[in-house]
């Protein structure tokens, strides 16, 4: 078995049959499929079953507890018989040529350790029909530095080679998010080499109640992932500085997206709380002002807020 596509599932009932027939579809066919049902709680299992014929021999499956995504991710790897694992979420499509495209740039390079591909966006108020890559960048070389700084993004659908597993371990249980960013840094900091494509070989669905969705819930485990790393005896002098610049950027947009809700819903003395906690980064006179406005006129700052 060459590829082993890894699927963890949760409540996708919806979706996932979508997800596997774009499986089916592929033109590339020395595969296996590893589908992880992560405790779904709606009609997920009866939604897969029909699949389980079809693919007969070549899926894997596996319903466990709802352990959260970095289990299910990790439980669909030690399961996986493939020499490269592919990483597919099972409400998002890939186009029939997705697995022979990215085998063959995989393969176009000994050096390459993983390959990411392109991707539309499907459904997203803000940026459906875009183009990924247009919206967060990639650029060569992808480097520690470069994704530690969100200034070359790899889009989470992956190929790589199973043996990088090995030497960087799996993905890190303890993080509720932001699991993948953690294991591309792991990945780069052991000398890996990325590559990608531009041309798009996803669509990548929006759906407003998916964690990647939720922006505060992400820039919590974003914060995790860099107080992980500054415990690392292992990083450099220049790469802790980057990592707490980025740990304060990450602060301060939460603690302004925390201020916006708590506006929102009227608690004035815990948005004051937060907009401090944010202008103390960002040092802007304006929200300055709003720091006194909300001393003197919160209801005021509410409504023009909220133009």
């Amino acid at each position: 078995m060459t590829i082993s596509v890894i699927i963890p599932a949760y409540n996708v009932a919806s979706y996932i049959g979508e997800t596997l027939d774009s499986l089916l579809a592929q033109t590339y066919t020395d595969y296996e499929v590893v589908v992880i049902n992560d405790g779904s709680t709606d009609d997920t299992e009866a939604a897969i079953a029909p699949y389980r014929e079809r693919f007969g021999e070549r899926m894997f499956y596996q319903r466990q507890a709802n352990n959260g995504l970095a289990k299910a991710r990790n439980a669909g790897l030690r399961a996986a018989r493939g020499r490269y694992i592919a990483l597919l979420d099972a409400d998002d499509l890939w186009v029939p040529e997705f697995l022979e495209k990215m085998l063959a740039l995989l393969e176009s390079d000994p050096a390459l350790d993983l390959v990411f591909p392109n991707a539309w966006f499907w459904g997203s108020p803000n940026f459906s029909g875009r183009e990924f890559q247009a919206v967060f960048p990639a650029s060569e070389p992808v480097t520690f530095e470069k994704v530690l700084r969100r200034e070359c993004y790899v889009f989470g659908l992956v190929l790589f080679k199973r043996e990088l597993l090995e030497t960087v371990g799996y993905y890190d249980e303890a993080l509720g998010a932001s699991e993948d960013f953690d294991l591309w840094l792991r990945m780069l900091r052991q000398g890996c080499r990325f590559g990608f494509t531009r041309e798009p070989l996803v669509q990548y669905r929006w759906r407003a109640e998916s964690l990647s969705n939720n922006s505060d819930k992400l820039l919590n485990n974003l914060s995790k992932v860099y107080h992980k790393w500054l415990r690392d005896p292992a990083i450099t002098t220049e790469q802790r500085a980057l990592i707490e610049a980025q740990l304060r950027d990450a602060d301060a947009m939460l603690n302004w997206s925390l201020y916006r809700a708590k506006l929102q819903s009227g608690d004035y003395q815990l948005a004051a709380q937060h907009l401090a906690l944010a202008n103390a980064h960002y040092r802007k006179l304006k929200l300055s002002l709003v720091q006194l406005g909300l001393r003197v006129v919160p209801g005021l700052v509410a409504k023009l807020a909220a133009r």
